[in-house]
């Protein structure tokens, strides 16, 4: 694919994925240039290994570089690839380019509507515990290692698998694990039948000698798994079973590991959220598959750090306490919240959501007047826009009226900045504050440490 490529310019490349990619081919040989919209620290980073950057348009990248790397995020009038176009240069995909670089791997590619990020950090913590020095390739900061991306020594090749526009097509993996397949993304799939067709098509793209690892609690018939595939779930039936699930901090649980009916080790889970409990048995179903022992399995689980925006707090003052998620998807929200309803005990707790896409919150309006019901309070920002334009009567205010009609009480901020200064007044409260959103919410978060 890339024969005569050496180099390449990245449209986007302050992009958590993209950033990373930058690095995987950097790391071999290959030149690269990328330009985005605003600063970051990924972009500091990426200067620091001498990769040249510019904010905005960069035309003259063009001009220099063999071939173009893009998301479905940069729209096709984009000055830059409309340039590229007209100089018939190479254009890929970022989905493209990370199939090509992980293609001769050991890949464990991590799908699902939700929870991706969470279990894909910690597989490779149970890997890292068993020395196998992974490539990892993920969609947040993993805590363990400090970043986005670490370049191991061995052939193994641990990365998210998104379904946005079928990227995950792109991956031949070893390993494919499908935490979940719920409605998302209906801007592109329409519905939920093509989105079970995209995963199928991920399924059957798994190498011969490998093997797919499944939700059993959530399988649906339209959803096809192969007989020799490993399933994970608290229901009698799965191959890798939680059992005898024990809560042992407000929002933390512990729980037994089996495998085809036998006991492996217990687990005392690092993060909270009792949803974790599944990203857990889908990584030890993961580490099973590779041979990993169950104590290693135990340390490795235990050891996981966590992800920035999963879980992270924020600021903790007596029994106030903000937290920050990437939580957008209802599904997400409500088992996010009600972790949180746990921590907060008898105390208040405020949801501050930053809705992401236009299209996600007009696809998932109702679901979304539903997930808010644990808390006292759900306080809306102006929905992030990513890469779409809006839709006429889809807005944050609209769905704040929406929730207040249902007997959620919900309050409308235009800004972050009039939206700080009601959770400052709260800092002598018993109170959670939840950040969710996949958005720039992280700006809110930063100004409230």
């Amino acid at each position: 694919m890339f024969t005569n490529i050496k180099s390449f310019y990245i449209i986007g490349i302050g992009g958590i994925s993209l950033s990373a990619i930058a690095l995987l081919l950097k790391d071999k040989g290959y030149k690269i240039y990328g330009s985005d919209e605003v600063n970051s620290k990924l972009i500091k980073n990426l200067k620091s290994e001498k990769i040249e950057v510019k904010i905005g348009n960069a035309p003259d990248f063009v001009y220099k570089c063999d071939a173009i790397i893009v998301t479905g995020a940069i729209p096709e009038n984009n000055s830059d690839v409309v340039l590229a176009r007209a100089l018939n240069k190479k254009i890929f995909s970022r989905a493209e380019v990370l199939g090509e670089i992980a293609n001769d791997k050991k890949l464990i590619s991590v799908a699902g509507s939700h929870g991706k990020t969470t279990a894909t950090g910690m597989i490779s913590s149970v890997l890292l515990e068993a020395e196998l020095s992974p490539t990892i390739h993920i969609g947040g900061i993993l805590n363990n290692i400090n970043s986005n991306l670490q370049i191991g020594k061995s052939d193994y090749f641990i990365t998210e698998a998104c379904e946005y526009k079928d990227s995950f097509l792109e991956l031949n993996s070893l390993v494919s694990v499908v935490l979940n397949v719920q409605e998302d993304h209906l801007d592109y799939f329409k519905n939920l039948d093509n989105i079970f067709k995209s995963f199928n098509k991920f399924i059957q793209n798994t190498k011969e000698n490998g093997i797919i690892i499944y939700n059993y609690d959530e399988k649906d018939e339209r959803l096809q798994i192969p007989s020799n595939a490993i399933s994970f779930g608290f229901n009698d039936g799965a191959d890798v079973q939680g059992k005898n699930i024990l809560e042992y901090q407000n929002g933390k649980y512990c729980f037994d590991l089996y495998y085809k009916n036998n006991f492996l080790c217990n687990i005392k889970l690092p993060c909270f959220g009792r949803h974790n409990i599944y990203n857990t048995l889908a990584s030890a179903g993961v580490a099973i598959f590779l041979g990993i022992n169950a104590e290693t399995i135990k340390n490795g689980i235990e050891n996981f750090k966590g992800i920035e925006r999963r879980n992270e707090i924020i600021k903790e003052e007596n029994e106030h306490l903000i937290i920050h998620d990437y939580a957008h998807h209802p599904t997400e929200i409500e088992a996010t919240l009600a972790t949180y309803k746990k921590i907060a005990n008898k105390g208040k707790m405020i949801a501050v959501f930053q809705p992401h896409t236009f299209s996600r919150t007009r696809d998932l309006f109702n679901q979304f007047l539903k997930c808010f019901n644990s808390c006292d309070e759900v306080w809306l920002l102006p929905i992030y826009p990513a890469r779409e334009k809006p839709i006429k009567g889809i807005t944050s205010k609209v769905l704040s009226d929406k929730l207040n009609e249902n007997n959620i009480k919900s309050r409308y901020f235009s800004s972050f900045s009039s939206c700080k200064s009601e959770i400052i007044k709260l800092y002598d409260q018993t109170t959670v504050i939840a950040l969710l959103g996949a958005g720039d919410i992280e700006k809110l978060a930063h100004r409230l440490r």
